[in-house]
């Protein structure tokens, strides 16, 4: 894909990981589109990859290079929530009409790259981080409890377990027939790096060695990918690892 200075590169790769049976993270990406959507389903079961995967293919769908821009809602960025917005109504109404697919929900980041900008719709706790000159910044929202309680500067006693809730997440898509989606929006530079993941990968992968990896294997995304992968395996693969990079040329 060719922008009005850049060329995007994008890879990804989801894994199952060292102890669970089946995979609930979905991913997709299409570089004609400049485009990629990695989800992280919720619900057990078989519910968790349902979810993950309709809200993949709806985006991918909605967003396909050969679909006119809607003229109603006139932008690439409106095109993109709307689209998510769209994905979160498939699920909900899925998950309410099959009883086995009750409460079945995901989390969301799609991306999309449009001229010198990237746009992004986030739900949930999958992030997306930005490594620009070898510094690493995450540039999305976590929303779960923990977070919540910390910007409103209120914290459980010191009798109670951070574990009990460092799960627990505030924003899914599925959950209700609408869902709040926080906007991101950023300039770019030739050279940037973006990196979406499922939590997967960060919560087996310190920061800094998320970093270090994407700095030494910068030229090859795909030797990247596997090398993070991998890092998350070796650290004890406690959950489903999805990552997706898109490079700025």
């Amino acid at each position: 894909m060719t922008g009005k200075k850049f060329k995007l590169h994008i890879a990804g790769k989801t894994d199952t990981g060292m102890l669970r049976e089946h995979n609930e993270d979905f991913i997709g990406f299409d570089e004609g589109a400049a485009l990629a959507v990695l989800a992280d389903g919720l619900g057990g079961r078989a519910s968790g990859e349902v979810a993950s995967c309709m809200a993949v293919t709806s985006i991918l769908t909605e967003l396909r290079p050969d679909r006119p821009l809607n003229a109603e809602t006139g932008n690439s960025f409106d095109e993109l929530l709307r689209a998510i917005d769209a994905a979160n109504l498939r699920i909900f109404h899925a998950a309410n009409a099959n009883k086995c697919h009750n409460g079945m929900s995901t989390t969301l980041i799609a991306a999309r790259i449009d001229g010198r900008r990237m746009l992004a719709g986030c739900v949930g706790d999958s992030r997306l981080y930005l490594l620009r000159n070898r510094e690493l910044e995450q540039l999305s929202h976590d929303h779960t409890l923990i977070n919540d309680l910390l910007a409103k500067g209120a914290m459980p006693d010191n009798n109670f377990s951070l574990t009990n809730i460092d799960h627990i997440l505030t924003r899914a898509l599925g959950i209700h027939d609408a869902v709040e989606i926080d906007r991101l929006e950023h300039e770019l530079q030739g050279g940037d790096l973006l990196l979406m993941c499922s939590d997967g990968l960060y919560n087996m992968v310190a920061e800094w060695e998320i970093k270090d990896i994407l700095n030494y294997n910068h030229e090859d995304i795909d030797r990247c990918i596997a090398k993070l992968v991998d890092s998350a395996n070796r650290n004890g693969g406690k959950d489903n690892i999805s990552v997706i990079l898109m490079r700025i040329e």
